[in-house]
């Protein structure tokens, strides 16, 4: 079981990245890289692709990046203190499925129809990341995939995201859960600077 659940955690923050560089796309769809817009789908976004955001001005865009690389480096690290190959955990499938089963809970696509809607959407996404990051320290915690339903109380978890960030649920016995609260609260702090640009 905890190979399983140590093997899903690097998937989700794959999909993490995948999804701050979706709204990237879709931001500087409607402004910077707007004669692009429909050429290239947001959510399949290649490697070489990415290099586009980053000739990107607008700010918005800049913060999700720094987002990015913020997982980006998580996931060097949590690779790193389980000492887990990088190649045969992301070849693997069930893990990748485990992910996914955990991503889909959360993740969801919201409507945009303007660059101010966007930015407004990026609180719920930014939100529903930081559950998700909150899920996987949990299995992490309790070494378990099925987390019970209680757990999915959204007052619940408010309580334990304030607790998260004011640093009060701090987990030093496990580098795995501190390192996601860790990255919880590094995201939120993107999400601030957004919140003032917005």
């Amino acid at each position: 079981m905890e190979d399983e659940i140590k093997g899903l955690v690097p998937h989700v923050l794959s999909f993490i990245v995948s999804e701050f560089c979706k709204y990237g796309f879709l931001i500087a769809y409607e402004k910077d890289l707007s004669d692009l817009k429909g050429l290239i789908e947001p959510d399949s976004i290649a490697a070489e692709d990415f290099e586009l955001l980053e000739a990107v001005d607008d700010e918005v865009v800049q913060l999700l990046l720094r987002s990015i690389d913020k997982v980006v480096e998580c996931s060097k690290t949590f690779f790193m203190i389980n000492n887990l190959d990088e190649f045969e955990v992301m070849e693997n499938e069930e893990y990748n499925q485990l992910a996914s089963d955990n991503y889909y809970i959360y993740i969801m696509d919201w409507e945009h129809k303007s660059y101010n809607d966007l930015l407004v959407n990026l609180n719920a996404v930014y939100f529903t990341i930081a559950r998700l990051l909150h899920h996987c320290a949990a299995q992490l915690k309790r070494n378990v995939i099925e987390l019970p339903d209680e757990f999915y109380d959204s007052d619940e978890f408010l309580n334990q995201y304030s607790d998260i960030l004011d640093h009060k649920l701090y987990d030093d016995d496990d580098k795995n859960v501190a390192l996601l609260y860790d990255l919880i609260v590094d995201l939120n702090l993107d999400l601030l600077d957004i919140d003032r640009l917005s």
